[in-house]
């Protein structure tokens, strides 16, 4: 069993979400995607997966004082993905994530940041960078 489709903390869309309090003139959007190995989260009702949400909480309260929260959500286990691909017009779909890793992708942020320096700043305090890795990456704004 997998903690992602419980797992629920300051990534949660229906409970929060920011209101931008930073110029946006200046700022940027930043993919921050969160990965970590499945197996080795905390498992709902355990101590420490009450301690790995507190964690989350804290995050997002200084992404939202910080005015970087945009938004986030935890993502169901890596095992209900679906992987489609369309070639030569036929589509073909797969059981489970596009790439096969030792991580899997648990989870994403996205935030107001005036440079890529600063969102690598905050993703380096998401717990996820601790047992796993945190990408970032810039949002191509059209």
């Amino acid at each position: 069993m997998s903690f992602a489709p419980k797992w629920r903390h300051s990534l949660c869309r229906t409970r929060f979400r920011a209101q931008p309090t930073r110029d946006d003139a200046h700022m940027s959007k930043f993919m921050v995607l969160l990965y970590a190995n499945e197996a080795g989260m905390p498992r709902p009702g355990t101590p420490e997966f009450d301690a790995q949400n507190a964690a989350y909480g804290a995050v997002y309260e200084d992404f939202s004082k910080r005015g970087a929260f945009v938004n986030g959500d935890p993502l169901g286990a890596s095992a209900s993905a679906v992987s489609v691909r369309v070639r030569g017009g036929q589509r073909q779909d797969s059981a489970g994530p596009a790439a096969k890793s030792d991580e899997q992708l648990i989870g994403y942020y996205v935030l107001n940041c005036s440079s890529s320096t600063e969102a690598a700043d905050l993703a380096a305090t998401i717990p996820a960078a601790k047992v796993g890795t945190v990408e970032v990456r810039p949002v191509f704004e059209m």
